[in-house]
């Protein structure tokens, strides 16, 4: 065979691997450039196949229809593979698209936003570019023999074919299947909300050992069970927790710890609150919206309901929180609320300290209250932190951070992330001593864990801490796998957080505690006040 026309062959075949290699992109890292993507997709080298055989080459209106057709389907698996390395999940079509506004939020309170997202439009438009360029080079230049070229292409495709899923009709017919499950959802969440369990119980037996008594839940961002054992977070994070112990037992407070199962992983925050919320399983807007269709009442309505004010602290909302009426806040506190004129860090607009130091409401008002925070300092992508700045004046208008340092680091951010949740613990811990009454019942809760290739396949799990210096309080969650003090249990049962509310409405209720267990009575005391 002619020297040009081997030289032929080998670029048509390039060509093609090159292009396959694009569209066969697999959604888990690790698996790229493995057995299973190093060969053509069976409709590429079809569609090669073809125009051999044609007695005319595709023209250039073709090519670009071809490449864009390309184009479209890369796009869909570079939409797994981000949702897979940042929710631990494969890209959602009837549910992601709707995240594009929080997740442009994010992006643009970031440093260097506008560079960035410049650079990932000039990407795309590159790769668009590029499957245009293989495809004239693969359909437009073929090789001489066709004979022989056919032969060697078949050869190719049945021995080293990618798995036909990987292919352009594969990546649709994917799709397709997620968006009938989709669907399936909606129909899921018509049966489970026909059942109120807020229905059942009289008001006055709404959590009616807790009435006349502040209850607190703290929200930490990305608060994930790798942040105890990764041994990038683990001693830092582990030590706040340690020293959070001491200085809570001393003051009187008795603490149990366990680890929760929240519906997300890596972002939407606001789908975990919304399960515990209501107690039913939110990992997709179209879930949050249908709950808050029915006019369920939830665990906040619940309380108002019992008698509660029912406030929150959420400075990561830019805008009205629409929202809060219908989960039963009487007063949402958003970024406008805060009189903070300091610089933001990452994307958080307000540290923690200074969000803390701000609140401090009217614990002996006519009605107890339900203050739900949400603390930011914590969010990816955890840098830059705010400095540690001592309790004096300056915090609350954020003049302290006047000259402070915010330039970002992001050159070790699994790092960065266990700074970053020492910071928000030691807030929320300074600031339960100072400002906190007595007899108030606490609950730290992670939303989620962090991003995949941060949380180190920990999974779904997150702690909880709930603290009270009424040790009869805590007694009503024995039979709970929780652990005394403030270092969950490693290889504790996770509860799922959509079982939150209903466990709390239940063992918070008119019902006596409940029967010491086993696990209860171990002599491990580490973590309870001393009498």
């Amino acid at each position: 065979m002619a020297p040009k026309a081997v030289a032929s062959i080998l670029i048509g075949l390039a060509a093609l691997l090159a292009l396959s290699l694009l569209l066969g992109l697999p959604a888990v890292p690790g698996d790229m450039l493995g057995p299973d993507h190093r060969g053509p997709v069976l409709e590429l080298s079809a569609l090669l196949a073809i125009a051999l055989l044609l007695p005319r080459r595709p023209g250039k209106k073709a090519i670009w229809v071809l490449a864009v057709l390309c184009w479209l389907i890369l796009l869909l698996r570079l939409a797994d593979l981000v949702t897979v390395m940042t929710a631990g999940r494969p890209f959602e079509p009837a549910f992601d698209p709707a995240l594009a506004p929080a997740l442009w939020d994010v992006v643009m309170r970031g440093s260097g936003a506008v560079p960035m997202v410049a650079a990932i439009g000039a990407a795309l438009v590159l790769l668009l570019f590029i499957c245009r360029w293989l495809l004239d080079v693969m359909l437009r230049t073929p090789p001489l023999p066709r004979g022989p070229f056919l032969s060697i292409l078949a050869v190719l495709t049945l021995v080293t074919m990618q798995p036909l899923d990987r292919g352009p009709i594969g990546a649709v017919w994917d799709q397709g299947r997620r968006w009938q499950e989709g669907e399936a959802l909606a129909a899921q969440m018509v049966t489970t909300l026909a059942e109120d369990p807020v229905a059942r119980p009289t008001k006055d037996h709404l959590f009616a050992a807790l009435r006349g008594r502040p209850i607190i839940l703290a929200w930490v961002e990305s608060y994930g069970q790798s942040a105890l054992t990764d041994p990038r977070q683990a001693d830092i994070v582990g030590n706040r927790l340690d020293q959070l112990q001491r200085m809570l037992t001393q003051a009187g407070f008795h603490i149990r710890s366990g680890l929760v199962e929240s519906p997300v992983i890596g972002g939407r925050s606001w789908l975990a609150h919304g399960t515990l919320r209501a107690g039913i399983r939110q990992d997709q807007p179209l879930a949050q919206r249908m709950v808050l269709a029915s006019g369920q009442c939830g665990m906040v309505c619940a309380l108002n309901r019992a008698g509660w004010r029912t406030w929150a602290a959420m400075p990561g909302l830019s805008l009205p929180w629409l929202e809060g009426p219908a989960w039963g806040f009487d007063k949402v506190m958003n970024r406008a609320s805060f009189t903070y004129a300091g610089p933001s860090y990452g994307w958080s607009p307000i540290p923690d300290q200074a969000l803390l130091a701000s609140l401090s409401p009217d614990w002996s008002g006519p009605r107890p209250l339900y203050l739900e925070i949400v603390l930011t300092s914590s969010h990816a992508p955890w840098t830059p932190l705010p400095p540690w700045r001592p309790y004096s004046q300056g915090l609350i208008d954020g003049s302290a951070y006047a000259d402070a340092d915010s330039d970002a680091d992001y050159t070790d951010m699994g790092a960065a992330y266990g700074r970053s949740l020492d910071y928000s613990l030691r807030a929320l811990g300074d600031w339960v001593m100072q400002e906190v009454p007595d007899d108030a019942l606490i609950v730290v809760l992670g939303d989620h864990p962090a991003l995949d290739w941060i949380s180190s396949g920990q999974e779904n799990r997150v702690p909880v801490h709930i603290l009270s210096r009424d040790p009869s309080l805590l007694d009503r969650l024995n039979g709970l796998d929780l652990q005394h003090g403030m270092r969950p249990g490693i290889g504790a049962k996770s509860m799922p957080m959509w079982e939150i509310f209903p466990t709390l409405l239940a063992r918070f209720g008119p019902l006596p505690p409940q029967t010491p267990s086993t696990r209860d009575e171990m002599p491990n005391k580490a973590g309870e006040a001393v009498p």
